[in-house]
């Protein structure tokens, strides 16, 4: 099939487009500059249009306005499209097959996102264009890929986390596998393919301790992919001794209806962006700090922010830049619902609704909160010994005053020792590191349960 380019008068539209994705593009390696979220979505976006460009040129262009699916641009909004498209033609990404095992004939290589771009506006039309190509070596396995998985951009716009997204088109490739496994390779090597940071780049304790990458990335990535899309995915783990040397995942097709999808997937969320610019971070400052973070870290942060201004109990905020930029930095903000508004899709109907009943609500809720506080305790045994009593201060501050004198005395006593302090330390560390549940996170431990049984 020849590869399809596009004309500089073509209006091409990615918004309803299904990404055939060439498996070399998959499990990409940073190995300079970070691979964000937004810069994941966008590539996949520019690869959208250039498939279903017709036959003529090299170059490829579409509308501003269709590729991020909002027809509102302002300086604000063009200049995070050109910060994206800078990072494209910087970042160096390794491009495999996607494993790091060496079978004779296997090819190897190292390339930029795309080559380059331009963003210019149609004097006549006033109409906001961008231009791309891609580096020739591998623009014929980008738009005429022999293997490839097949993504939804629409299940790509509901995803907030570059691990998360990373993860979802890795699965997808094996979802018509027999074995339905992933590749089995070192976590090591999963670190910087999921997170979209370079080894080089990222700090020594995240690359020396797997605990903290599957606190970090794996069992977030999981959950979301898990809550959003149209696949199940499961961690599995291989040890050596009591050390997991090696994973891979197990991914299946979700048979649940599905969520109703927004049928203009948005690439950018600049109405972040705003709000980081009515706290008094300046333009320039918050348009960095959305290119360099996650979304949904990003909305915690400002979040918790928002609601701290609003207090009235609490003393007025000094410096409400700082309080961000401090929680955005060190990730202890709250999570927000990672599923989008209500106005842009409907509420998932988890296994709650199948009855309809309020006990069987309630029933789930205990069930899934009971395993919450199971995986707490978990992480919390994984933590060091500074750790964990970093997070039994926290709770002591943040949560024991609240609560009744008969359990403030039974802590200050007994401590974890005592099943009832257990428990509510137990549920505020899952609240603190997941957030609230949501109806997706019941749907997928509903889905989940239904496997083991």
């Amino acid at each position: 099939m020849a590869t399809k380019r596009a004309k500089k008068t073509d209006v091409v539209s990615p918004s309803s487009a299904e990404l055939r994705k060439a498996v070399e593009a998959i499990a990409i390696q940073p190995k300079s500059g970070k691979i964000t979220l937004l810069t994941r979505k966008l590539f996949n976006v520019l690869l959208a249009v250039a498939q279903q460009a017709d036959d003529s040129g090299d170059t490829y262009r579409a509308l501003l306005s269709d590729i991020v699916a909002n027809s509102a641009f302002d300086s604000n909004d063009t200049a995070l499209v050109k910060e994206h498209l800078r990072r494209m033609v910087s970042v160096q990404v390794e491009w495999s097959t996607g494993t790091s095992s060496q079978k004779p004939g296997r090819k190897w290589g190292i390339s930029t996102l795309i080559a380059d771009a331009e963003i210019l506006e149609d004097p006549t039309t006033r109409r906001v264009w961008v231009e791309f190509s891609f580096a020739p070596k591998i623009k014929k396995k980008l738009l005429d890929p022999v293997q490839y998985a097949r993504l939804s951009l629409q299940f790509q716009s509901q995803l907030r986390s570059s691990a998360g997204l990373a993860l979802y088109e890795i699965c997808v490739r094996y979802l018509t596998n027999p074995s339905h496994l992933t590749m089995r390779e070192t976590w090591e090597w999963w670190r910087p393919i999921l997170s979209g940071t370079p080894d080089t780049e990222a700090g020594d304790e995240a690359k020396r301790e797997y605990k903290y990458f599957k606190r970090d990335y794996l069992r977030p990535a999981i959950a979301e992919v898990n809550a959003v899309t149209n696949i199940f995915v499961e961690l599995v783990e291989h040890r050596e001794g009591r050390r997991v040397a090696e994973i891979q995942f197990r991914v299946t097709e979700r048979k649940q209806p599905m969520l109703a999808l927004d049928e203009h997937p948005n690439v950018f969320d600049s109405t972040l962006v705003d709000r980081m610019v009515k706290i008094g971070i300046p333009l320039k400052d918050a348009q960095t700090l959305y290119a360099d973070s996650e979304e949904n870290r990003i909305r915690a942060a400002l979040q918790m922010t928002e609601q701290r201004m609003r207090s009235t109990t609490l003393p007025p905020v000094r410096s409400a830049a700082a309080l961000f930029k401090d929680a955005l930095k060190k990730g202890y903000a709250p999570p927000v619902d990672a599923l989008p508004p209500a106005t842009s899709m409907a509420a998932p109907r988890a296994t709650v609704a199948v009855s309809g009943a309020d006990d069987l609500k309630a029933r789930l809720l205990s069930e899934f909160s009971a395993h919450r506080r199971k995986e707490a305790r978990v992480l919390y045994d994984e933590q060091g010994e500074e750790e964990r009593e970093l997070a039994r201060q926290s709770f002591e501050e943040d949560v024991l005053p609240g609560l009744g004198t008969h359990m403030r005395d039974d802590w200050r006593k007994r401590g974890l020792d005592s099943k009832l302090a257990e428990t509510s330390f137990f549920d505020w560390l899952a609240r603190k590191t997941w957030g609230e549940p949501t109806d997706g996170d019941l749907l997928a431990f509903t889905l989940s349960q239904s496997r083991v049984g």
